[in-house]
């Protein structure tokens, strides 16, 4: 009687193993691949290069480690992108949809930069500079977007006149060889990758705007996002910042193949390492006299009210929240 006691204690002793088990605040591992946060972020096709600290900073787990996890929705440009706003709680865009969007009563967070360029010409190897294509028709990837800024900038002050084909990027090589367009203002590596389609017929004809540290493209999130998440945004900037610094420390070469590793194409390695000479990727702050005279042209373009850029630092200032890039970098500098 006692042997057959002792028995029925153990096995009840056994039956209690589990759940005390799954108590206990060791069994962490599955509870933090639940936990992650879904951020549901927009980006544009090829693209990899110009938001490279994102994808870095995604494959290097900084995004995780922060308990978030990337839902990437990938559309045609910064327009579309924000046409699907409801869809999404974050975007990567350009400051010019951004604003255009904002103009139209939209309402949006911009808390950091991502890339300053980003907007080079590639186009037939007989045209050197944006002067030799007067008159002749030029490719963007829409009219919506800073690429289009950028191409009626050159007209505004150098006296040109081009004519704007809206199309898509992934276009570029076969719309210049079919002779559709002379030219293609676009973004990278999707500019890189079509020279490397047709390195015969194409090159840069110029590989940067002509605006010094010119203000490409940002990280924003809906305001509504921001209210109810305000941790998750901080945490998703810290994880950028720590995709910038990757970069900066290991330099183009590294950053390139780990660009390649994002697409899931090794081969594609030499068209992002010249796609890199495009952009900065390392400056998280805006900058402002670029931002002044992009929208001041567009405004000129007829695409925003004239009166929206009488004063551009306060108005872009109502959408701008930096207060979870200055906490990220604070949080970052005290490890």
């Amino acid at each position: 009687m006692q042997t057959r006691r002792k028995v029925m204690k153990q096995m009840g002793a056994a039956a209690l193993l589990p759940a005390v088990a799954s108590a206990t605040p060791f069994a962490v591992g599955p509870a933090v691949a639940q936990d992650l946060k879904t951020v549901r972020l927009a980006d544009q096709n090829g693209s990899e290069v110009d938001y490279a600290a994102v994808w870095v900073a995604e494959l290097n787990g900084y995004y995780k480690d922060e308990g978030i996890k990337i839902e990437r929705k990938t559309y045609a440009n910064g327009p579309s992108a924000l046409l699907d706003i409801n869809n999404l709680d974050a975007v990567m865009a350009a400051i010019v949809p951004f604003m255009q969007y904002a103009a139209r009563g939209g309402d949006i967070k911009i808390v950091m930069s991502v890339t300053k360029g980003n907007a080079p010409i590639v186009g037939k190897k007989q045209y050197t500079s944006a002067k030799d294509l007067n008159g002749k028709k030029v490719g963007t990837p829409g009219i919506g977007t800073i690429h289009d800024a950028v191409l009626g900038y050159i007209q505004q002050t150098q006296g040109l006149k081009f004519e704007h084909v809206p199309a898509k990027i992934t276009d570029v090589a076969v719309m210049i060889q079919k002779g559709e367009v002379e030219a293609f203002i676009g973004w990278e590596p999707a500019s890189a990758a079509a020279i490397a389609q047709a390195p015969d017929l194409l090159h840069y004809i110029e590989r940067l705007p002509p605006v010094p540290n010119s203000e490409s493209l940002q990280l924003a999130f809906t305001p509504a996002y921001t209210k109810a998440n305000p941790e998750t945004v901080t945490k998703f900037v810290r994880a950028t910042l720590r995709g910038i610094d990757w970069i900066k420390a290991n330099g183009k070469e590294k950053t390139a193949e780990l660009v390649a590793k994002k697409m899931n194409d090794p081969k594609s390695y030499p068209v992002n390492l010249n796609a890199l000479g495009s952009v900065d990727l390392t400056q998280p702050r805006l900058d402002m006299p670029s931002t002044r005279i992009w929208l001041t042209t567009i405004a000129k373009q007829g695409k925003i009210p004239a009166d929206l850029v009488k004063d551009v630092d306060g108005w872009v200032g109502k959408y701008l929240d930096y207060s979870f890039l200055d906490k990220a970098e604070a949080s970052l500098k005290k490890k």
